[in-house]
C-alpha cells in the first residue's frame, strides 16, 4: 500500500492577498457563494504552490523557469525535468508536445477557503499626482477600490511516497539517460519506475515541510503589500490507507479547533492511520495519538519537536533514507 500523510492547517489571511479579474475601477477578492448564501474568500492553490515555489528556490533548489511553447513560441509552458527541477517532481507538470508528457503531482494541494462566512470590506483610494517632488507630472486622481477581509481559513494536502519516484513514460529519454549516467537515478525495468536517491527524495521532502508547517510563506502580491498566513493549528496523520479526514477538521464558533469531530474521526477510522498530530501554534502545545496506544503524547511545542515531527514524517515517506534506517534500529 502507498504511505500517504494528509495535513491540514487552519490558517488566518488578512487583507487581498490573491486578487481576482478587474471589475472597472474595483479589485475584487477571489470568492466563491455557497449554496447558504454564504460569502467564503479564498486563495487558489496555484497561488499557494507559485508561493512555497519562491521558498523552495530561496532554500537552493532549481525551479523549472518554463520555456515559450507553441507554433509562434509566445506561450509560456513546462520543460517538463522533475530530475533538476523540484517542482517539477512535487507538484507534476504538463508538457505539450506531440506525445504529451505529463506527472501527476505527489503533493495535492486545496484551496485555501474561508471555514465561515466573511463580510468583504471595499477600501477606496485615489492615486495622486507627487506633487511633493520638486519635479512631478500634473494630472487627474485615478480612483479605484480594493475589496479586502479578515478571514479563517482551512488548507489541505496530501502528501504521497511518489516524491522523487517517476514512471518511465513521466521522463524523456535524454532526462533518464542524463540523470543515470550522473548516478542520479537508479531504475527498475521490470517495475518500470525510476527514483532519485534517497537522501535527494529526503530533502525534498524535509524542505517542503519545513516551508509548510513551520516557515510559512508570503503570498504573491496582489492589490495590497505581500501577506503572510497567520498560523492556526494543524492536524497530521500517518496512513497507507486513503481516508475522509479533512472533513473532520474544523473550528468552534469560539475559533477553537473542534475535538469533538476529531474523536469521531478517531473512533471510526483508528485501524487506518498509525499516528494523528494536533499542534496548537498559538498556545504552544502539541497532542500525538499512536495506533494501539491508550494514553497520547502531550507537551508544549519546542522548536525541537517540529524538528523531530518534520524528520518522522521525512522517514515514514522514504524509510530506506539512511538517518531513517538507524532511527529504526533506535
Amino acid at each position: 500500500m502507498p504511505r500517504r500523510i494528509f495535513v491540514s492547517l487552519i490558517l488566518r489571511v488578512v487583507g487581498n492577498v490573491n486578487s481576482d479579474a478587474g471589475i472597472g475601477t474595483r479589485i475584487p477578492l477571489k470568492k466563491i457563494i455557497t449554496w447558504k448564501q454564504e460569502i467564503r474568500p479564498f486563495v487558489s492553490a496555484r497561488s499557494i504552490r507559485r508561493s512555497i515555489r519562491e521558498r523552495l528556490y530561496e532554500k537552493g533548489f532549481e525551479i523549472d523557469p518554463l520555456m515559450l511553447i507553441g507554433r509562434q513560441e509566445k506561450q509560456l509552458g513546462d520543460i517538463g525535468n522533475p530530475i533538476l527541477y523540484v517542482d517539477d517532481d512535487l507538484f507534476g507538470f504538463l508538457k505539450p508536445q506531440e506525445t504529451p508528457l505529463r506527472r501527476s503531482a505527489p503533493i495535492k494541494i486545496s484551496h485555501l477557503i474561508s471555514l465561515r462566512h466573511s463580510e468583504i470590506k471595499v477600501e477606496f483610494a485615489t492615486r495622486f499626482a507627487r506633487d511633493f517632488l520638486p519635479k512631478y507630472e500634473k494630472g487627474y486622481p485615478v480612483p479605484f477600490e480594493i475589496e479586502l477581509a479578515d478571514w479563517i481559513g482551512k488548507l489541505d494536502i496530501i502528501i504521497s511516497d511518489r516524491i522523487g519516484r517517476f514512471y518511465e513514460d513521466e521522463l524523456t529519454d535524454d532526462i533518464k539517460t542524463a540523470a543515470l549516467k550522473d548516478n542520479k537515478l537508479n531504475c527498475d525495468q521490470q517495475k518500470g519506475l525510476c527514483q532519485l536517491t534517497p537522501e535527494e527524495r529526503y530533502r525534498r521532502l524535509k524542505a517542503f515541510l519545513e516551508i509548510l508547517l513551520w516557515e510559512g510563506w508570503s503570498f504573491p502580491k496582489g492589490s495590497q503589500s505581500p501577506s503572510v498566513p497567520e498560523y492556526y493549528y494543524a492536524a497530521i496523520v500517518q496512513t497507507d490507507r486513503f481516508v475522509p479526514f479533512f472533513g473532520y477538521i474544523d473550528i468552534t464558533d469560539e475559533g477553537k479547533l473542534n475535538e469533538d469531530l476529531i474523536s469521531k474521526f478517531k473512533a471510526l477510522y483508528d485501524k487506518f492511520f498509525g499516528k494523528l498530530i494536533l499542534i496548537d501554534y498559538k498556545n504552544g502545545s502539541y497532542i500525538q495519538y499512536v495506533k494501539d496506544k491508550a494514553d497520547p503524547i502531550k507537551g508544549d511545542l519546542k522548536s525541537s519537536d517540529i524538528e523531530k515531527l518534520i524528520e518522522e514524517l521525512c522517514c515514514y515517506i522514504v524509510p530506506d533514507y539512511d538517518v531513517c534506517k538507524k532511527r529504526q534500529e533506535r
